[in-house]
């Protein structure tokens, strides 16, 4: 796959070098060739992000074949820039060569983290898509977001920076996944949703200034999305086996109470941060209530 980019004042053919077939594209490396000097090409180096020279490029992936297992996956291996994977989990069984590869890389994966704690949570980033950028080159079905929060059984609750990414990105799929999965929506996300529709806004300006469409309008999801979330935003109440809970002034269960709230009882969440959320009530009463307390139904 070849373009063209400009760099360092120069023009360079951008070449994608890769894995094609029915169900994804996977990017193994991006080169940048001279236009007026062939021999001179550039290397997009995945790791640091950093475009370097060819010479220091062979000579960094020649050390990391020498020390790295043969039998080592990452989980940008299994997804990284570039990628499309259009089918599920309950695809894998499937003799599709390109499914089986996948497959194999995903077991080598699970086995070497094989413990909940082994799992880092920011790799649910790789899986959160951007389908309003004019050169997406990328996509991971939603499936696997909810395949990974199942099998590592991640507490969605503390996932604000993917939720952040999925209102930037207009990823609706994984909006709605995380609320499904316990994510509670407060004002600071709110904000958020204001903060990427005046984005949005800016990146519309820049079409009709620039000439050409950099951001896809056509695939925005951002109505979608702001309904979604101040809708949820909405519908935060209190849910406690005991039939109330108590707003108490800080976040510890020896903190003073500032009132009973019974269950059932809508609420406002002002930040979902941490494991005790700032709520306001009814009455206009600010204080912590623990997370496991509120629900959104």
């Amino acid at each position: 796959m070849t373009d063209t980019i400009k760099y360092n004042n120069k023009q360079y053919y951008r070449i994608k070098t890769g894995f094609s077939g029915q169900f994804h594209w996977e990017t193994y490396t991006i080169f940048y060739v001279d236009k007026n000097n062939c021999k001179n090409v550039m290397v997009d180096e995945t790791i640091s992000g950093d475009i370097i020279t060819l010479e220091k490029w062979r000579s960094l992936n020649k050390m990391t074949t020498l020390n790295k297992p043969a039998d080592n996956i990452e989980f940008s291996d299994l997804f990284n820039e570039g990628t499309v994977i259009k089918f599920t989990p309950k695809d894998l069984d499937k003799k599709d060569i390109e499914i089986q590869n996948f497959k194999q890389k995903l077991e080598l994966y699970e086995n070497e983290n094989s413990l909940i704690e082994d799992f880092d949570n920011k790799n649910l980033s790789h899986l959160i898509n951007n389908e309003t950028f004019f050169d997406v080159q990328y996509y991971i079905d939603s499936s696997w977001l909810q395949y990974f929060i199942t099998k590592y059984k991640v507490d969605v609750s503390k996932l604000n920076d993917l939720m952040n990414l999925s209102i930037h990105q207009e990823d609706f799929s994984a909006v709605k996944l995380l609320a499904d999965n316990g994510y509670i929506i407060s004002k600071k996300d709110l904000n958020i949703l204001i903060d990427a529709e005046n984005n949005i806004k800016e990146k519309v300006q820049e079409n009709k200034s620039d000439g050409y469409e950099s951001y896809i309008i056509s695939n925005s999801k951002i109505n979608q999305i702001a309904q979604y979330l101040k809708e949820k935003y909405s519908l935060n109440k209190i849910a406690d086996p005991d039939g109330y809970t108590n707003l108490r002034k800080d976040k510890n269960t020896s903190s003073e109470v500032l009132q009973k709230v019974t269950s059932g009882e809508r609420i406002e969440v002002l930040d979902n941060t941490g494991d005790w959320f700032l709520v306001k009530t009814k009455e206009g009463k600010e204080g912590y209530i623990h997370k496991s307390r509120i629900k959104s139904k």
